[in-house]
């Protein structure tokens, strides 16, 4: 084989490759010696069939094409071993080879970009825990009490704290059908509807106006649609005194072990939400920081993933991404789409190739005992059964997921050791004491 890198950028090569004519008699004799004993012809017992005959049968295209494709597969790894290539994919350029000729083809190779990654440890990061406050800890006591109220019946129109059940209605003001009777909370849903509920009375008839997602304007801002409701109930709620009895209620001894789980769970809240925060700005500065091509053929996975997703989003409002298009290209909005689907596939594929690095210069191990756990939580997920969701997904997605997970552990151990190092205490050793 003589093969010669004719060009080499950062993130694909183009190299010619040529065998010889032996090389290439011998993919003919082991193809066809498949096929005969593949093949049954009649008269011939299977595998005794003359090789003239077996071409004929087959077809000189089809038998050149399957010759093409076992000369490529044993020569490509020749070819990356010699030229010492990182390959991400590889697509061939060439004629069909002909008996006792040499067969020459370009293999065209996406590579793995060669990169380095800023120094993490001169990363600093400014997203900071959220401090609880009393304003936090006296709102969730409101919630609590007014989950636990008894609701009382009340003749007189509605308040600002009721609980009022509406049922729809048509134009003739008679109910639409069984089962439309339904129950708002004024608190809780929202200042648009509580307001043109608010000082009705029982039997009153109301024409709400509210958001409909599904119709917007150029702007994208949501349209609206109106319903006819009646006001078929009105209850004031008695919420509970924030006291050790209400407190026995949910399972504590006292009011001040309510208190001091509520701001426990803040806390907790707030600490996970600045691990996100901040893993969510290294990434970013760490992006910032690293120059690399992207290759194009993990782009354009990339890019059929992000439409794909897109679709099944639009198929749930009733669209179709054909139709979706082709109104934004009547739009004349299909150009500034397609960019914005570029620049997201970028990042996303950038993204991902970041955190290998990562995870290449910071090793992270997920033990069996862990990747179980998470396996677990994902079957609990979808309601099946551990062994049943391994069975489903399969060893090629497991093993994916075993990766990510072991990304993912990298990321959080160095954030978690900066984090540690900008607040002055003592860092977690890699791998072992991240948070999982």
């Amino acid at each position: 084989m003589e093969s010669t890198l004719k060009e080499k950028r950062p993130v694909h090569a183009t190299v010619e490759v040529t065998l010889d004519a032996g090389r290439v008699d011998a993919a003919f004799e082991t193809v066809l010696g498949q096929y005969a004993r593949q093949v049954r012809v009649p008269g011939f017992r299977p595998g005794k069939a003359p090789r003239g005959v077996l071409r004929k049968k087959i077809g000189e295209e089809a038998l050149a094409g399957e010759v093409r494709e076992s000369l490529v597969d044993a020569a490509y790894p020749e070819v990356v071993r010699e030229h010492e290539l990182q390959p991400i994919h590889a697509h061939v350029h060439g004629d069909a080879p002909k008996p006792g000729e040499p067969f020459t083809f370009e293999l065209h190779v996406d590579l793995y970009p060669e990169f380095d990654l800023p120094d993490v440890d001169e990363i600093v990061l400014d997203a900071a825990e959220e401090p609880v406050t009393d304003a936090m800890v006296e709102e969730t006591i409101e919630n609590l009490r007014r989950e636990h109220a008894t609701m009382v019946p009340a003749e007189r129109a509605v308040e600002a704290t009721d609980q009022v059940m509406i049922e729809t209605v048509g134009d003739d003001d008679q109910p639409r059908e069984e089962g439309s009777v339904m129950p708002v909370d004024m608190e809780t849903v929202g200042d648009a509807i509580a307001e043109q509920l608010l000082n009705h009375a029982i039997g009153d008839v109301v024409e709400l106006s509210l958001e409909d997602p599904s119709k917007r304007d150029d702007e994208g801002t949501p349209g609206t649609t109106t319903m006819r409701v009646r006001i078929q109930d009105v209850k004031a709620k008695e919420k509970p005194e924030p006291d050790d009895e209400f407190a026995k209620t949910l399972g504590f001894e006292s009011w001040d072990e309510v208190l001091k789980a509520i701001r426990d769970s803040h806390e907790n809240q707030a600490k996970q939400r600045a691990d996100e925060e901040r893993r969510e700005e290294f990434v970013e500065k760490l992006l910032e920081g690293t120059e690399l091509e992207t290759p194009g053929h993990l782009l354009n996975r990339r890019k059929a993933a992000l439409l794909e997703n897109l679709a099944e989003d639009l198929k749930k409002q009733g669209i179709e991404i054909r139709s979706y298009l082709e109104n934004l290209e009547k739009d004349g909005k299909r150009e500034e789409f397609e960019q914005e689907l570029q620049r997201s596939a970028e990042k996303s594929v950038k993204r991902d190739l970041v955190l290998e690095k990562l995870l290449e210069a910071h090793p992270a191990e997920v033990s069996d005992e862990e990747f179980d756990a998470a396996v677990t939580h994902l079957a609990s997920r979808e309601r099946t059964t551990p062994a049943a969701f391994r069975e489903d997904r399969g060893d090629e997605w497991l093993t994916n997921y075993r990766f990510l997970l072991m990304r993912d552990k990298a990321l959080r151990t160095v954030v978690a050791r900066l984090v540690a190092r900008q607040e002055g205490d003592e860092a977690p050793s890699d791998g072992t004491d991240a948070e999982d």
